[in-house]
């Protein structure tokens, strides 16, 4: 019985952990189920469509945040013999699903946009109410969004930064969504509710596409993962600059292998050794350069492999090894 409720007590205290990346998204999960529960009840309600697609985009954001929180828990793993490039992938396909949802929800308000165009008897809505909704809905985004950004560099996971840049779209679609209220009192005011609620209908359309911006670029980001997409150049570059300056050390550079798995850059390097070089010596140059590598990115998780030369460099007992002949100038 004791150790049920010490077990119990210690998954309480995790949730308010703020040294875990899973704190933020957490914070994300319950403020987007007040903003969905109430901008799908109100939207219905008042009969306005933008206000009931933000909701909804809200509630996807939900199972979105359940699919983060799994998704961070699982890509914080180590790699292991079971995955020996880490947990990182589960990112791409939260990602990914997070993206198939919001083109669900396109469809949806088309069709609910297309069938507002034939409705009669259009009643008065109450803006007042979905403007003070709009607005703290607007005030909460803001806030999530610089809590979720600051996090993201603080643990340095794509995921977290993903998420964050999610709120702050999802804040720029809440500012429209208040414009558009502003727009439909006015018609409203001037008994011209009807042209308000196509105005509404047509606004739900393009801030749905709106609310795309984001997954779809993070989609093209998480399919390059999953694809093992070599990262680019640039970043590939900084890497070789660890060769360059172990030039001196090495008989020949041979290859550099680089992909992502969430926030993890694996990099494999193929070097060349002279083929007399002790084993000592092998094993702490792999090592010097490993650490290079990581102070140039703490995320890097790099794995060198030297090899011995073929011995081609002797010729008539002369020893024409860059490295000897290096050394032998340093005499």
């Amino acid at each position: 019985m004791e150790r049920q409720q010490f077990n119990l007590y210690t998954k309480i205290k995790s949730w308010f952990r703020t040294d875990s990346p899973v704190f933020t998204t957490r914070i994300s999960l319950i403020l987007t189920i007040f903003i969905s529960i109430f901008g799908i009840t109100l939207g219905i309600v008042e009969d306005s469509l933008a206000v009931k697609t933000n909701g909804i985009i809200s509630a996807l954001d939900i199972l979105n945040s359940f699919l983060f929180v799994n998704a961070v828990n699982m890509s914080v793993r180590n790699p292991d013999y079971i995955f020996n490039y880490g947990y990182g992938k589960y990112e791409s396909i939260s990602i990914l699903g997070s993206s198939l949802l919001l083109l669900l929800v396109l469809g949806y308000t088309s069709i609910e946009a297309i069938s507002n165009f034939g409705k009669t008897n259009v009643g008065d809505s109450n803006y007042f109410i979905l403007m003070i909704f709009s607005s703290v809905s607007y005030l909460l985004m803001r806030l999530v969004y610089r809590i979720q950004k600051k996090s993201s560099k603080k643990f340095g996971m794509p995921i977290l930064e993903y998420d964050a840049n999610l709120w702050k779209y999802d804040s720029y679609i809440e500012l429209f969504v208040l414009i558009n209220l502003l727009v439909g009192l006015g018609l409203q005011s001037f008994g011209f509710r009807y042209i308000g609620l196509m105005v509404d209908s047509g606004v739900a359309i393009v801030l749905t596409m709106f609310a795309l911006v984001v997954p779809l670029k993070g989609s093209r980001d998480a399919l390059n993962q999953l694809l093992d997409r070599t990262i680019p150049d640039e970043v590939q570059m900084k890497f070789l600059s660890v060769v360059t300056k172990n030039h001196t050390n090495i008989c020949e550079f041979k290859a550099i292998h680089t992909r992502q798995s969430g926030k993890d850059i694996f990099i494999e390097l193929d070097i060349i050794l002279p083929y007399d070089e002790s084993m000592e010596y092998k094993d702490q140059l792999e090592k010097k350069i490993a650490k290079e590598i990581v102070e140039i990115n703490p995320n890097a998780v790099p794995r060198v492999y030297a090899k011995a030369c073929d011995g081609k460099c002797l010729d008539n007992d002369k020893r024409n090894c860059p490295i000897h002949i290096f050394r032998n100038l340093n005499e």
